[in-house]
């Protein structure tokens, strides 16, 4: 898939667990503003997601399905019907790229409480736009390599034996 694709699901597979997580410690991520990125540290691939998926992404760990849907539903003041059939395809995404898995019993109220919209009632919703996940594959070398733990006796990175151009010769 070539960098910076968009992934993009027409069918909806993915049975709904009890709650997701995120990967980790495999999948890691940062927010900046209102952008995530997200990178999974085994395949080098890293994501960005924005707007209404970012929104989604922030209301993930521990969180059923209706649950994410529900807080949507609140923010986006939009028919739940809706949100569900744009959110359903983005989580069975994150699930099919390995970024979220099935987690272990529920956040609890407070962590549910957390994900409710609180803004003005009065104020119109934010615009609801179809949740993507795009997909970066030009930096997996970079992203592969482990500067604590591969490192040559010059104190350079090196590529572990058998991957991208390991030639076995120090670079100049």
């Amino acid at each position: 898939m070539p960098a910076g694709a968009t992934l993009a699901r027409t069918v909806h597979t993915m049975s709904a667990p009890a709650c997701f997580r995120i990967n980790s410690p495999a999948v890691v991520y940062q927010v900046f503003d209102d952008e995530v990125v997200i990178v999974d540290l085994g395949s080098g691939t890293y994501y960005s997601v924005d707007g209404v998926a970012a929104d989604v992404w922030t209301r993930i760990e521990g969180a059923t399905t209706d649950d994410i849907v529900d807080g949507l539903t609140a923010r986006y003041r939009m028919p739940r019907r809706d949100i569900e059939a744009a959110v359903l395809p983005f989580l069975d995404a994150l699930r099919s790229e390995g970024l979220i898995v099935p987690g272990q019993g529920d956040a609890g109220e407070d962590a549910q409480g957390s994900r409710r919209w609180t803004g003005d009632s009065a104020s119109s919703p934010p615009r609801f736009d179809v949740p993507t996940l795009r997909k970066y594959s030009d930096m997996q070398e970079l992203l592969l390599l482990d500067p604590i733990h591969d490192v040559d006796e010059v104190g350079w990175p090196t590529r572990p034996e058998g991957g991208p151009e390991s030639s076995g010769e120090p670079r100049e």
